[in-house]
């Protein structure tokens, strides 16, 4: 769990790194979004509803507010509900993924509901999922994310973010853009370590990323940190987007005990578009700690029967924070990230008041013949708050039943 304007998006091939919300073909929107809210402050705004390949839809549309009782005075500060998308692209195959995401934040922590609709009309038939409430300070943020067709997205559409928060509802809306679109204003996000990297690599990164430029031309990212010390940043990486926009990564590599001990490091960006320079800041949250419990479990003896494949599966469950990362060893030796597929963490749902934990399932497909062969596959798991090395096993094989 890190203090920070924006989440980790990114993780090595062998062991993809879990986050609220799984990376879609280009960078994620939950990752873009989570400093989404302070980039007023940086010179940027979110577009108007319909502009951007990233986002639309007004940066706050009126609520509708109830009256006060007589002799009562507000006491939390209302949220800042924007709405962006993946794509402007409207090319490519019907069943192709637009990913959705109402990003919620300036509020002050309470109990937030959203709905989303389509046409103005509740959506029965959608299956979205809404993030972690990220707290900083006074305020909090939490997110909420659709996926869609692209065959949905570009029928026109409207679709609708609605969130209910002390009994005032914010919308914002969304409906694919058109060729004349213009980009939105400049964003920057930054994201910390993965487990992966800081506890098993012990080579943590933290990137910044910067998206919807106009151009690359004389941008410019500076890297520092508080204790003043020399930083030595990656190279940029530029990529051109489908919607004429230029996103700019960078990498800043960090000392694994610096990291730890809550070092705050800074990224700033330049452009000649922007206003004025935007500056992110990072550091590692503090807080409680939950230890993750693994459990794995052998195929079905159904499947052993008909299939030429088998699954393994991996239950991760009641850990905190939700940054986690999995990887399966055969025989002790590591196996590729295609091969096995992982949910985002979701939340534990618990009797228990103020109960906050999430789970996750790994599935390994494995050729039948390998698991009757014996062969002893590997479930590893780091999270911050397992002991020691930050890292836990669970084996099974035909020999083991278990």
């Amino acid at each position: 769990q890190s203090r920070a304007s924006g989440p980790s998006r990114s993780s090595p091939a062998a062991w993809p790194t879990l986050r609220p919300a799984p990376p879609p073909p280009r960078p994620s929107l939950v990752s873009q979004a989570w400093a989404a809210h302070e980039t007023a402050r940086g010179g940027g705004e979110a577009g108007r509803e319909g502009q951007g390949g990233r986002a639309g839809g007004s940066e706050r549309p009126a609520p509708l507010l109830l009256p006060l009782p007589p002799g009562c005075t507000k006491s939390f500060t209302d949220p800042t509900v924007k709405l962006f998308y993946s794509s402007c692209d409207p090319r490519g195959d019907t069943h192709t993924t637009i990913q959705l995401l109402c990003f919620i934040s300036g509020y002050t922590p309470g109990k937030i509901k959203v709905t989303w609709l389509v046409d103005g009309r509740e959506a029965t038939d959608v299956f979205p999922h809404t993030g972690p409430e990220r707290v900083e300070g006074k305020l909090a943020s939490t997110y909420s994310e659709l996926n869609i067709t692209q065959g949905q997205w570009v029928s026109q559409l409207t679709y609708t973010c609605r969130v209910t928060y002390y009994g005032s509802t914010y919308d914002n809306h969304a409906r694919r853009c058109t060729a004349e679109s213009e980009p939105r204003g400049v964003s920057t996000y930054l994201s910390p370590p993965t487990p992966l990297d800081l506890y098993i690599n012990k080579s943590p990164k933290i990137t910044c990323l910067v998206v919807d430029l106009a151009s690359k031309k004389d941008v410019t990212l500076t890297w520092s940190r508080e204790n003043k010390d020399i930083v030595y940043p990656d190279p940029l990486v530029f990529k051109d987007e489908f919607n004429g926009t230029v996103t700019v990564t960078s990498t800043l590599p960090v000392n694994v005990s610096d990291w730890l001990k809550g070092e705050t490091y800074y990224c700033k960006v330049t452009h000649p578009h922007l206003p004025k320079e935007i500056l992110r800041s990072i550091s590692k949250g503090s807080g409680r700690r939950m230890v993750p419990e693994v459990y794995v479990f052998p195929p079905p003896k159904e499947e052993l029967k008909t299939k030429g494949e088998v699954t393994l599966t991996c239950l991760i469950q009641n850990f905190f924070p939700a940054d986690i990362s999995v990887q399966w060893l055969r025989n002790g030796a590591l196996m590729q990230a295609d091969q096995h597929t992982i949910t985002r963490p979701h939340k534990v749902r618990s009797p228990i008041p103020d109960f906050s934990a999430y789970f996750i399932y790994s599935h390994l497909v494995v050729r039948r013949a390998d698991w009757e062969q014996k062969s002893e596959f590997t479930c590893q798991v780091a999270h911050e708050a397992l002991p020691g090395s930050r890292t836990l096993k669970r084996s099974m094989s035909i020999n083991l039943g278990k």
